[in-house]
């Protein structure tokens, strides 16, 4: 995945409010970088699987996946959170 990502960043507020937005963005990032660092390192598993793969390079492949798949996990967790927020903060009546 080449993809570039916009990450929003939690204000200061959000923080006082749900302060597991820090480290989640944390993750969320360290996910994103580790799948990406996989893939450059072993080149091979952008592509299909073979029979004759080493098992480093074959948890290789499943760990690209599994980080992909947290990023898009936190990732949409967040979003959550903080359209929750901005929604409380809307209807907050002063």
């Amino acid at each position: 995945m080449s993809k570039r990502r916009r990450v929003r960043l939690p204000t200061p507020s959000d923080l006082h409010v749900e302060p597991p937005l820090g480290p989640l963005l944390l993750l969320e990032l360290a996910a994103a970088v580790a799948a990406r660092a996989l893939r450059a390192r072993h080149v091979a598993i952008q592509g299909d699987f073979y029979p004759d793969e080493t098992d480093e390079v074959t948890t290789a492949r499943v760990l690209a996946y599994e980080c992909d798949a947290l990023t898009q996990t936190v990732s949409d967790y967040r979003g959550r959170i903080l359209a929750r927020l901005a929604r409380e903060r809307s209807e907050w009546p002063f």
